[in-house]
């Protein structure tokens, strides 16, 4: 590589690769990614633009350098060794910081004792050196910081980027196999830049500085791809903003829909009410009406029960709350099994109620999400079939599971079992509005309700309270 515009080539493109790096990241506006890359980029963009002022600055001397004076050139030769190490200290910091958002558990000992290690070995083998102002000499310490700094500081990197990778693979397929690359020819260049020394002959290449430019611009190129995963972050941002938009809208809809209906029906139910008192007091004096009387009640508790929904559909409409008390969830079950009305003989529920502590919910909120889930497991189920209602507390957690012996859930059903008017039903079974409400119903307890398993089997279905802290209801 002794024709000078050769050289000139090589350099020019070598230091702009590393140039372009810079650019490719300080351009991409970072501040609002939640991406754990984000703020380690200015270092690699540090390094970039160091290295890049480094390379250019050697084009310089190898062009221009039998024009200076000799003590001049060795004056320069020495303050170019700083470039060079501030370079490599920066790619090597950036990738122990990005191995340690990785793997948080030896984040200590990456950025501890890498760094002092390195630089102790660094300072120990030039250290043994004697000191002569030659060209030779600072050739000797170039060499030494590329084998104590630029080797390690390019795998740093290298595999940091790797590692990295599996963090965005769901986010950005194409951005984490870009980083792969990006990462394999980081690897690379460390290796033949700290490695390899200058003018080293390679076969097929000429000299190692070509290889080192061709790596520097695959780097470049697997780069860029790679910061598209800032680009498919910022989608699936304002995605998300839009899907919640859009059931804020649906809400508001809903909310209208109904006040309107709790309006409907109050007054028919407060008809029905008073016409069960009166019922009650023209049939008080009459004997045998003990089972009359057990009726009359559970009417009531039903009646109870529909005026508190209608008053819930009026505080969803007005944002209002109701009050949270504490209270036993296997007794809010039970609650729910004594209005689940007929239907039990033909498939037996069986409570396995396990030791809990006290709770802080609304019990006949929470007794209506009970409801949904042992009418949607009776219907899976179906005659001969069998439903299982167990509790535990764990993990500071109380967990309610139910399960049944139904056919299971549809593997394409299962992630839209939760949407409003969504149901597997025949037409007129059912409003696809049960599972919706209930979970809306746990998310305001603080807890969560979900497809614990599904398949052929049958399946459980679990509701999660938090053990600690009052539930907004």
């Amino acid at each position: 590589m002794s024709d000078p515009l050769v050289i000139f080539i090589v350099y020019l493109l070598y230091g702009l690769a590393f140039f372009a790096m810079g650019i490719a990241v300080v351009s991409r506006d970072t501040r609002s990614s939640n991406l754990s890359l984000a703020p380690l980029l200015w270092l690699f963009a540090v390094f970039a633009f160091t290295h890049a002022f480094h390379e250019w600055s050697e084009l310089y001397l190898i062009l221009q350098g039998s024009h200076l004076d000799p003590r001049l050139l060795l004056r320069i030769k020495g303050l170019k060794l700083w470039p060079v190490v501030a370079s490599y200290f920066f790619l090597l910091l950036f990738g122990i910081f990005l191995l340690g958002r990785v793997y948080p558990r030896q984040r200590n000992v990456l950025l501890l004792v890498v760094p002092l290690l390195l630089f102790g070995l660094l300072a120990t083998t030039m250290a043994s050196a004697e000191p002569q102002r030659s060209v030779e000499f600072l050739q000797y310490h170039n060499f030494r910081i590329r084998n104590f700094l630029g080797f390690p500081a390019g795998i740093a990197a290298g595999l940091g980027f790797a590692a990295y990778a599996s963090t965005v693979q769901e986010l950005s397929p194409r951005g984490a196999r870009s980083f792969r690359w990006a990462g394999a020819f980081l690897v690379v260049y460390g290796v033949l830049t700290g490695l390899v020394p200058s003018r080293t002959l390679v076969p097929l290449f000429g000299q190692v500085e070509v290889l080192r430019g061709l790596s520097a611009v695959a780097i470049l190129h697997f780069l860029m791809r790679g910061l598209h995963v800032f680009d498919a972050e910022r989608r699936v941002a304002i995605e998300d903003r839009l899907r919640r938009f859009a059931e804020s809208e649906k809400t508001h809809a809903l909310g209208k829909l109904a006040s309107g209906i709790a309006h409907e029906i109050n007054n028919p139910l407060g008809n029905v009410s008073l016409s069960v008192e009166l019922l009650k007091k023209d049939l008080s004096g009459v004997a045998g009406m003990e089972g009359t009387a057990r009726r009359f009640a559970l009417i009531e508790r039903n009646l109870d029960r529909a005026s508190k929904i209608a008053r819930e559909l009026l505080y969803v409409s007005r944002s209002q709350d109701a009050e949270a008390v504490e209270a036993d969830l296997n007794e809010v079950i039970r609650g729910a099994l004594t209005l689940l009305g007929p239907g039990t003989d033909e498939c037996p529920i069986e409570l396995r109620p396990g030791p809990l502590p006290p709770l802080h919910l609304v019990p006949w909120k929470v007794e209506e999400v009970f409801l949904n889930l042992l009418l949607n497991a009776r219907d899976a189920a179906g005659p001969g079939g069998k439903i299982v209602i167990s509790t535990a507390a764990k993990n500071g957690e109380v967990v309610a599971e139910v399960a049944d012996t139904g056919p299971g859930i549809a593997p394409e059903d299962v992630g839209r079992i939760f949407d409003p008017f969504f149901t597997t039903k025949e037409v007129g079974r059912g409003t696809g509005l049960g599972l919706s409400v209930s979970r809306g119903i746990m998310e305001r307890h603080g807890g969560r309700i979900e497809v614990a398993r599904t398949g052929p089997g049958g399946t459980v279905m679990a509701v999660v309270f938090p053990v600690r802290g009052a539930a907004h209801a």
